[in-house]
């Protein structure tokens, strides 16, 4: 399921308007910016019933915005457009029926140094609800 859940949400970024790279690994280099990626991070199970349980998955994305070519001011401008289109997508999806729900939560916005030039690094989790039974 995770694999299956990974190439969904990557289905899912690479649709967004104006996003230069995704990537479904840690890349070595981000050379277009913004850039996302994601990896996953855990699951829990929740066992409601022997009909009814619920697994969670844990996804982070990381989303960068270059500091060198804009205004500080106009960099946060598109890394917060791009975490809303991110919210509004993944609000809408259920990853093709994979998902009973998904949330993104616990967005995050630092400055940092890339190996190239200093960037706005934004992070976030999305939480994916799967239904499954024990039947």
């Amino acid at each position: 399921m995770i694999n299956q859940l990974r190439e969904k949400i990557y289905q899912e970024l690479i649709t967004l308007t104006n996003i230069a790279e995704v990537f479904d690994w840690i890349p070595q280099k981000l050379w277009w910016f913004p850039s996302i990626y994601f990896s996953f991070d855990r699951i829990e199970s929740s066992a409601l019933s022997s009909n009814h349980n619920e697994r969670i998955y844990y996804f982070t994305l990381n989303i960068f915005q270059e500091l060198t070519t804009l205004w500080n001011n106009e960099s946060e401008k598109i890394l917060c457009w791009v975490l809303d289109e991110i919210i509004d997508r993944f609000d809408r999806s259920d990853l093709d029926g994979l998902a009973s729900s998904i949330e993104a939560v616990g967005w995050n916005i630092d400055a940092v140094e890339t190996d190239m030039w200093p960037a706005l690094h934004g992070i976030s989790v999305l939480r994916i609800h799967v239904p499954f039974s024990l039947k």
